[in-house]
């Protein structure tokens, strides 16, 4: 069906003019209830009480359940495991055979090292021996030449006497002692080469002497590694303790290349553990030595387990943009309850007030609407007035709404004909719940406004 261009601008132009007509109506309305004068009873108010008791300020963590002191046992020697003499939950004492490897090889080895030694060590004796002998001859050499030396010099003195008495010995006489003088003093000088060749052969034989002791300081440092290597395929347990995992069994073959192969873990102590607290890092300024801690874990969900922080790490770790640091809890653990591994939910007290006037927080963040809108809040939503996390000497910290941390504070109660009136109050720490008044003209039962309708 074909509407006419003049009908169709006449339904819009009516369409028009009743959305105005809706409009206008609304606009009314709301002026209407904004100018209308009201007078507010104590039925548009929302109160709360003063109240009296303790408040705590919490730290909330997780953890995880650890054994004070752990040791990993491994191997230093790379062979196949022979005998196993622990399992898991097994409790050894400190020198405790708890594994044995193979010693085929290693006592193979150490019988080598042990003929190297003796073949060494005779040839010390050796070494030795022609020590001996070549002494004998350096004496004999040394002799000779003594002898030599004599004869060379009696034979130059008779040349020299029968040279003096030409006139009554013949020449041919004299001759014949100047060719003695010459063949005594030839033997001489043979007698003392001899007598050095002796001297040089008998320090060669001290210097293989030497070697030969230097050769059994190493063959006897050799043997005492393969005796060493032999001892390591005795696995012992290094503590008193209890066997929290065994990653070996018989038959297998541990390889000890580059580093030692771990075989069993043990704990020292499985009746005092600690727990490894992640604390946020908001939260770590609150957190310090000392400190009560309280943690449950999934394995006993009725039983609370009490311990106290004995170090505040100061490693920080991140996580997906979260950084927390590390505070280790010491506990007893007598029943043997807590596990290796177990994840702990812990609180921690980091603040108490004790018998103290409190407030809902909600009473210190409502503002009454005429304040809310000169503040430029028209909505009349408080700026938090609460308090943040204490700090462990109980001094409030602000939030970031209370950027200036201050303490004053300001809550509203009805009067005698229903209007608000302030009063002042000093707050202290808060559980995120209540805060505790430090003073103020309050007491236990006021009623106090928290919000309004």
């Amino acid at each position: 069906m074909e509407i006419s261009s003049s009908r169709f601008r006449s339904l819009i132009s009516k369409r028009r003019r009743g959305l105005l007509s809706i409009v206008i109506v609304c606009v009314v309305v709301t002026a209407i209830a904004l100018l209308w004068p009201h007078k507010r009873g104590d039925g548009d108010y929302i109160t709360g009480m003063v109240g009296r008791g303790n408040v705590d300020v919490i730290v909330s963590a997780t953890g995880t359940v650890q054994p004070v002191t752990t040791v990993e046992v491994g191997s230093q020697v790379s062979g196949t495991v022979s005998w196993l003499g622990a399992d898991f939950r097994s409790e050894v004492k400190r020198g405790q055979v708890i594994a044995r490897l193979d010693p085929a090889l290693y006592q193979a080895q150490v019988d080598n090292q042990r003929a190297n030694l003796a073949n060494a060590e005779a040839a010390v004796q050796a070494a030795k021996s022609d020590i001996g002998n070549q002494d004998a001859n350096l004496d004999a050499a040394r002799a000779n030449q003594d002898a030599a030396r004599v004869a060379s010099v009696d034979a130059t003195d008779l040349l020299k006497r029968d040279q003096e008495m030409t006139d009554v010995i013949a020449g041919r006489d004299v001759e014949v002692a100047k060719a003695a003088a010459d063949g005594a003093d030839a033997l001489n000088q043979q007698a003392r080469a001899v007598t050095e060749q002796a001297q040089a052969t008998l320090a060669e034989t001290r210097t293989k002497l030497a070697e030969a002791n230097a050769q059994v300081a190493q063959a006897r440092a050799q043997l005492e590694q393969a005796k060493l290597d032999l001892d390591h395929s005795v696995i012992t347990s290094p503590i008193d303790g209890v066997v929290i995992s065994r990653n070996v069994d018989i038959g297998q073959t541990v390889a000890a290349s580059l580093q030692a192969p771990t075989l069993f873990v043990i704990a020292n102590d499985v009746t005092n553990m600690q727990v490894l607290a992640s604390i946020d890092e908001a939260n770590v300024g609150e957190i310090r030595e000392g400190l009560t801690a309280t943690f449950t874990i999934d394995a006993y969900p009725g039983d609370t387990f009490t311990g106290r922080i004995s170090q505040v790490r100061l490693n920080a770790q991140q996580q997906q943009n979260v950084v927390t640091y590390s505070a280790v809890i010491d506990a007893a653990n007598g029943a043997q309850k807590l596990l290796p591994g177990m994840t702990a939910y812990i609180s921690v007290r980091v603040a108490h007030a004790e018998d103290v006037l409190t407030v809902p927080n909600a009473a210190l963040r409502f503002v009454p609407d005429q304040l809310a809108a000169l503040s430029g809040n028209p909505q009349g939503v408080a700026q938090d007035q609460t308090q943040g996390p204490a700090s462990a000497n109980g001094t409030p910290a602000g939030t970031a709404d209370d950027v200036h941390d201050s303490q004053e504070r300001t809550v509203w109660a009805l009067d005698a004909n229903k209007k608000l009136a302030p009063h002042s109050v000093t707050a202290g720490i808060t559980n995120g719940l209540v805060t505790a008044i430090v003073s103020g003209d309050l007491n236990a039962g006021d009623s106090i406004v928290i919000g309004e309708i």
